[in-house]
């Protein structure tokens, strides 16, 4: 399923917020458009009642037409035109011959009645000035909006830095959080309400997550404990009988049952638990290991085992190779690590254990394992063979150990080998 792409709180208020203002700049230019169209044509509505009133005297003082203003035109008429068509408003452009341009006119046409005839009056009016001024104002608001867009985005950038930094400190703290550790949670100082909120609900969460921990963990670790006696007891009394030739004679197979199953629920229920402390994070031992003395001991521990299967360690280590690890959970990686090798290594070939500055390797030859390569390391996924008395935990381990140290297992089968890597 394809992860949907996720923005941070500021990004989308930041967005809401240019989004609206740039609606709000487009309804104010629209707004500042209109106010300005309709103070146009007020002023001009106010000289062309000005200048039909003087045509009407200056036509009424029987003066020529022809000393009329040059803006205004006056043509008599013989028969009067519809009435109903009048006044007419047109937006011209007449050329300035002095500044060799083009400028706007606003041109009103009307039938005017003076000394018992009809004239058709043409008045024209300088609109340039107020063009250019609504414009102007209409043009500025697009760099406008671009400045106080930058200007809101560079703003947001810094305080976020400032007023997120206790947000991002308590998302920090609830990243690195691990169960058990809630008396190295601090209190982050905030005078915003709600990140105080917030923090006093992660607070409370951790009381719970911590109270729920704590039964669960001495529950578990009193059962782990108290479990071992009675399998301790039961071990006991089934070596008494097998040391009992009379019992063996008759029932060696199912004691030996009875032994085998009992030692497998004790090593069971103590790597069940190891895995929940692990789990847990309780082995924070964490240091800079240099691994070539680590692997020769195990190695030295486990050759006599090998030797009893006829199988050959083979070791290449680099002084190079380090880990930082609990150096408790690098022996429990090594030690399944060797065991799973030897269980299931056949005498085809040695047991390989290479290191070199970025990876360890373990490899052995076998037949392929029957569980798939992708369940490998889950848990009770052991390769079931003869005698195989495997709980299946082992590499489940490997693979916990290595998610919570930031390091990557990997299985392949090539030429007949199983090869384990870790880098």
């Amino acid at each position: 399923m394809k992860k949907e792409r996720s923005y941070s709180l500021l990004s989308k208020t930041s967005a809401i917020y240019l989004l609206f203002t740039l609606v709000a700049f487009l309804a104010g230019g629209l707004f500042l458009w209109n106010e300005g169209e309709a103070f146009i044509t007020r002023n001009l509505d106010h000289r062309f009642t000005k200048w039909e009133g003087r045509t009407r005297h200056h036509i009424e003082e029987g003066k020529p037409l022809s000393e009329l203003p040059r803006f205004i035109s006056a043509i008599p008429l013989a028969t009067a035109p519809d009435s109903s068509l009048f006044p007419i408003y047109s937006d011209t452009l007449i050329q300035n011959a002095e500044l060799d341009e083009m400028h706007r006119f606003r041109k009103k046409t009307i039938l005017l009645e003076a000394g018992g005839r009809i004239y058709k009056v043409g008045i024209l009016a300088f609109v340039e000035d107020f063009r250019r001024l609504q414009d102007d104002v209409f043009e500025a608001l697009v760099p406008a909006f671009v400045l106080l867009a930058l200007a809101i985005l560079v703003f947001n950038l810094l305080l976020s830095g400032y007023f997120f930094r206790p947000f991002n400190r308590i998302l920090e703290l609830m990243r690195t959080y691990k169960v058990g550790q809630k008396t190295k949670i601090e209190q982050v100082a905030t005078s915003t309400s709600e990140f105080q909120v917030m923090q006093g609900l992660f607070h409370q969460m951790l009381d719970r997550i911590e109270h729920d921990y704590r039964h669960l963990k001495e529950y578990t670790e009193n059962m782990a404990h108290e479990i071992q006696t009675p399998l301790a007891i039961i071990r006991t009394k089934t070596e008494n009988l097998i040391a009992d030739d009379r019992v063996m004679g008759h029932q060696a197979e199912n004691v030996k049952v009875i032994y085998d199953e009992t030692s497998h629920l004790s090593r069971l229920s103590k790597t069940l638990n190891l895995l929940t402390k692990i789990e847990n994070g309780e082995f924070n031992k964490v240091e800079e290991i240099a691994t070539r003395p680590v692997i020769e001991r195990h190695l030295r521990a486990v050759d006599e085992l090998a030797n009893l299967k006829s199988l050959d360690l083979n070791a290449s280590l680099s002084d190079q190779h380090q880990l930082v690890i609990d150096p408790f959970l690098l022996d429990i990686i090594l030690k399944n690590l060797l065991k799973n090798a030897i269980n299931y290594g056949t005498p085809e070939g040695p047991i390989r254990i290479h290191t070199d500055p970025q990876s360890l390797i373990i490899s052995n030859f076998g037949a392929p394992s029957e569980v798939p390569p992708e369940k490998l390391f889950e848990r009770f996924q052991g390769n079931p063979t003869p005698n195989n008395h495997s709980l299946g935990l082992g590499l489940a381990l490997v693979q916990k150990i290595c998610d919570l140290n930031d390091l990557r297992v990997a299985y392949q089968y090539q030429e007949r080998q199983h090869i384990f890597s870790i880098r």
